[in-house]
């Protein structure tokens, strides 16, 4: 983007730590934040400037002054599922921004968040869809969505589907089980080398606007998805019940008809061998 060069990104894990990495690559002024003390010289070697990051819902508001002196912000922070406290942390996230943004320089924001938002209606979905998120965490993404398309400035929500990529095989999930139901269902997955590649289409669009859909194209069965990853993983084969129970296929039509974005591997089963 022309004279915007400067990048922030909440959030500098799994998918933000190497996505700043590309973007240093590019000529992008990265600054990051992470929660952990540790992490601050990892990220300060990597030429990222780091910033030390927490939401607590019991604590008082963070100041992102310096971490919002940028252009464009990309918030990468997942909802803390596995806590308690991970849902009321990250709305409190949301709060933060929605106060501190309008007097930062941001022009422009990212705002990573899942299809998680999308119940299994058993029917396709895309950007077009109604949203009707049936879990706590998906319920606190949709509402920081919301408060955050309606901000006067360039904002794109990016739903992601499943991720899997390196330090994260999908064959964790299920090696070694057996019945596990709903094993014809559909899979929605994405792996770390297309989102990055996408989040920097984003990046480059002065045009694009609201909400786009991450997912692979192809949606193989639980079955045969989770199975082939064990065997790639050399773990032992989970056994799934042949039955198509709650689905949903995930589609990703705006950034490839608007944005003119193509999968490097949209064969989900090939991406995962070469993954």
């Amino acid at each position: 983007m022309k004279n915007k060069n400067r990048i922030s990104l909440l959030g500098c894990g799994w998918l933000g730590f190497p996505l700043a990495l590309d973007l240093i690559l590019l000529g992008f002024k990265v600054k990051g934040s992470t929660t952990s003390p540790e992490k601050v010289t990892l990220l300060k070697a990597s030429g990222i400037d780091p910033f030390l990051v927490q939401f607590d819902h019991s604590l008082p508001e963070p100041s992102l002054t310096q971490l919002l002196d940028t252009d464009i912000l990309i918030v990468s922070i997942p909802p803390g599922r596995k806590s308690v406290e991970g849902p009321e942390n990250y709305r409190k996230m949301g709060e933060t921004l929605i106060r501190q943004i309008p007097k930062s320089s941001v022009t422009k924001i990212i705002f990573i968040s899942s299809t998680t938002v999308y119940s299994d209606s058993n029917k396709a979905v895309s950007e077009s869809s109604e949203i009707s998120p049936e879990t706590t965490s998906g319920k606190v993404i949709a509402e920081i969505e919301k408060s955050l398309l309606a901000l006067p400035i360039q904002v794109l929500v990016l739903r992601l589907s499943g991720l899997f990529g390196p330090g994260r095989s999908p064959a964790r999930f299920f090696a070694g089980k057996i019945n596990i139901p709903n094993g014809l269902a559909p899979v929605n997955m994405i792996h770390l080398d297309e989102v990055k590649s996408l989040i920097i289409t984003l990046i480059d669009s002065e045009s694009a606007n609201g909400v786009y859909i991450g997912c692979t194209p192809s949606h193989p069965t639980k079955e045969e998805f989770y199975s082939l990853a064990a065997r790639l993983a050399k773990q032992p084969e989970p056994r799934f019940i042949k039955e198509k129970l709650s689905w949903k296929i995930v589609n990703s039509e705006r950034v490839e008809k608007e944005l003119g974005f193509s999968f490097k591997i949209p064969n989900l089963l090939e991406r995962l061998i070469q993954s």
